[in-house]
C-alpha cells in the first residue's frame, strides 16, 4: 500500500506538469486581451502623469512616459484591448502638445524675466530719480540763498557745490536713462534747469566778485578821501588821491562792463549791505567821483611840478652860490700862497 504523503506529492508534481504545458502552449484570445487591458491600464496611468507633466508645462519629464507609453502600445495584445485605440489617440495628442508646451514655457520663463527686469528697472528708476530729486531740492535750496540778501562767495560755492553734485548723480544714471524713456525726459526737464541754475550761479559769482572787489573798494575809497584831506605833505596826499581815483574809475567801468555781459541788472537791483542797489546808479556814481578826484589829483600833481620846479631853482641858485663861494676860496688861497711865496723869497734875498 503506496504511503498518503507520497501520493500527494504525486498529485502535485503532476498538477504542476499540467499547468507548465498549459502555460507553454498557445494563449487564448480571452487572455490574451486580459493582457492587452493590462497594458492599457498602464498606459493610461503613464499617460495621466505625462498629461500632468505638460499641464505643468513640463515636457522633459513627460518625454520619458510617453516613450515608455509608446513601447507599451507597440505590443499586439493592446489591440485587443477597448482602451488601446484611445490610448494611441491620447498618446498622439499628448506628443503634438510636446512642442507647444516647450514653446508656452519658453514664453513664460521670457515673460517672467522681462517682468523681473522691468521691476528692476522700475527700482532701478525710483531709486535715481529720488537720488536727482534730492539733488535738486539741494540746489533750489542754494538758489533762494543766494537771491536773498547779501550773498556772498559762501553761498554761491554751496550753489555751484550742490549743481556738481546734481551732474554727476545724472551721470550715474546714464544706463538707467538709456533703458527708461520716462526717466530719459525726466533727466532732459532736469538738464535744462540745471542750465538755468548754473547761469544764475555765474550771475551771483559775478555780482559777488563785483561787491566783494570794484565796489568794495570804492566803498573803502570814501575813507580813503577823508585821509588824503587830513594830509599835509604834499606827495603823501597826491599818492592818496591817485588811489581814491583809480578805485572809483575802477568801480565805474566794472560797473559799465558787468551791466554790458547782463543787461537785465540795468532793470533789476543788486544786493549791497542789504539794500537793494542799481548798478546803473553804481556806475554814475562811481564816474563822478572819479572825475571829481580827477581834478583834485590834476591840482596837486600840477602843485607837485611847480613845487619841484622851485626846488629845482632854489637847488640851483645854492649849487652857483657854492661854486661861487668856492671859488672865491681857492682866488683867496692862492692869494695867499703867493705872498707866502714872496715873503720867503725876500728873506732869502737878505
Amino acid at each position: 500500500m503506496t504511503p498518503v504523503h507520497t501520493t500527494s506529492r504525486t498529485w502535485v508534481t503532476v498538477l504542476f506538469l499540467l499547468v507548465a504545458v498549459s502555460a507553454c502552449g498557445p494563449r487564448t484570445i480571452k487572455q490574451r486581451q486580459a493582457f492587452g487591458e493590462k497594458r492599457t491600464d498602464e498606459a493610461t496611468l503613464l499617460l495621466s502623469q505625462a498629461e500632468q507633466h505638460l499641464r505643468n508645462l513640463d515636457a522633459e519629464s513627460a518625454l520619458p512616459k510617453l516613450a515608455k507609453v509608446k513601447e507599451i502600445l507597440a505590443h499586439p495584445d493592446v489591440d485587443l484591448s477597448p482602451e488601446g485605440e484611445m490610448c494611441r489617440m491620447q498618446l498622439a495628442e499628448l506628443q503634438a502638445l510636446v512642442p507647444k508646451v516647450r514653446e508656452e514655457r519658453d514664453r513664460r520663463e521670457r515673460t517672467a524675466r522681462e517682468e523681473s527686469e522691468r521691476q528692476r528697472l522700475e527700482a532701478a528708476v525710483e531709486k535715481q530719480r529720488d537720488d536727482v530729486v534730492q539733488a535738486m531740492a539741494a540746489v533750489t535750496e542754494a538758489l533762494d540763498a543766494i537771491e536773498g540778501k547779501d550773498a556772498d562767495a559762501a553761498q554761491v560755492k554751496a550753489l555751484n557745490e550742490a549743481l556738481q553734485r546734481t551732474r554727476e548723480r545724472l551721470k550715474a544714471g546714464k544706463e538707467v536713462e538709456a533703458k527708461s524713456e520716462d526717466y530719459a525726459a525726466s533727466a532732459r526737464r532736469t538738464e535744462r534747469r540745471l542750465e538755468q541754475a548754473e547761469a544764475r550761479a555765474r550771475l551771483a559769482q559775478r555780482v559777488v566778485d563785483f561787491i566783494s572787489g570794484p565796489l568794495g573798494d570804492s566803498q573803502e575809497a570814501q575813507e580813503l578821501e577823508k585821509k588824503a584831506r587830513r594830509e599835509k605833505e604834499l606827495e603823501a596826499r597826491l599818492s592818496l588821491y591817485t588811489d581814491v581815483h583809480e578805485r572809483f574809475q575802477r568801480c565805474g567801468e566794472e560797473a559799465e562792463k558787468l551791466l554790458a555781459e547782463v543787461p537785465e541788472l540795468a532793470r533789476n537791483p543788486i544786493q549791497v549791505k542789504g539794500r537793494p542797489t542799481v548798478v546803473r546808479v553804481i556806475a554814475t556814481g562811481c564816474k563822478t567821483r572819479a572825475s571829481a578826484v580827477q581834478r583834485v589829483v590834476t591840482k596837486l600833481e600840477q602843485a607837485k611840478v611847480k613845487r619841484d620846479k622851485f626846488q629845482e631853482k632854489l637847488a640851483k641858485a645854492k649849487a652857483a652860490r657854492e661854486e661861487k663861494l668856492a671859488k672865491a676860496k681857492a682866488a683867496q688861497a692862492a692869494k695867499l700862497e703867493k705872498a707866502k711865496a714872496a715873503q720867503q723869497k725876500a728873506q732869502a734875498g737878505k
